[in-house]
């Protein structure tokens, strides 16, 4: 099969978050290989590695061949950790894939041309949808999913039903998963403000009190009684 990229990696034989910031100060990634039935592998490589796995044509859909001592893994990224103080990674989760059977995988869409609805009549393009959930082989996993606007009028919006698929290739989206759009200005301003003025109404208004509370502001209220003689 064409465009498989090799990775070399090493065993893991140790875990905990000490270990883990050695390997990262090392310029390694800890990382693990699951799922096709077998015993999950937990191993190390090289960030620069992870870094050119990203920067691959199919990103993170680039079919792997992770070399570990002398055992061989083709494999898919799944996931990617990354540090919340800053952008770097901390860890790599890959799943083990059959080259022979249909896999599934999240696709960008590519937005092509300038839709008239923008271009000529003074609308405004919303873009939906960014990804779509394909299933297809291994070596048949689309670069990207290429939406063609330019003849999308304003009031206009093209779904995932629309979508040409290649063949042997399926979308697992909804069908009426909507895309993109194009939308009147005006619509979208009246929205806002209709927005607007309905959270202002909700925010001024009192909160309803129960019976109980009712009951009990209505005896206050009544004069009180006075024994004969006082």
């Amino acid at each position: 099969m064409e465009n498989i990229m090799s990775v070399n990696a090493e065993s893991r034989t140790k875990a905990g978050k000490g270990f883990a910031k050695k390997l990262r100060n090392m310029g390694k990634v800890p990382a693990i290989i699951y799922g096709g039935g077998k015993e999950s592998i937990p191993i190390s490589l090289s960030l620069n590695d992870v870094k050119s796995i990203l920067k691959a044509e199919k990103g993170e859909n680039t079919i792997l061949r992770i070399h570990r001592d002398d055992i061989k893994v083709d494999a898919i990224l799944k996931d990617i950790q990354y540090d919340y103080l800053s952008d770097n990674i901390i860890h790599v989760d890959f799943i083990r894939i059959d080259l022979k059977k249909l896999i599934e995988v999240f696709v960008p869409v590519i937005i092509k041309g300038e839709s008239i609805g923008v271009r000529v009549e003074d609308g405004i393009f919303d873009f939906v949808t960014r990804e779509l959930k394909v299933r297809c082989m291994p070596d048949k996993i689309p670069t990207a999913i290429e939406v063609e606007v330019s003849e999308l009028h304003i009031g206009s919006s093209i779904k995932v039903e629309e979508l040409d698929v290649e063949k042997d290739n399926e979308f697992l989206s909804d069908p009426k998963t909507v895309i993109c759009s194009v939308s009147v200005k005006g619509m979208i301003e009246e929205e806002v403000v209709e927005e607007e003025v309905e959270e202002e109404a909700v925010e001024g208004e009192e909160p309803e009190k129960d019976e109980k509370e009712e009951e009990k502001e209505v005896k206050t209220k009544e004069p009180s009684k006075t024994r004969e003689g006082e």
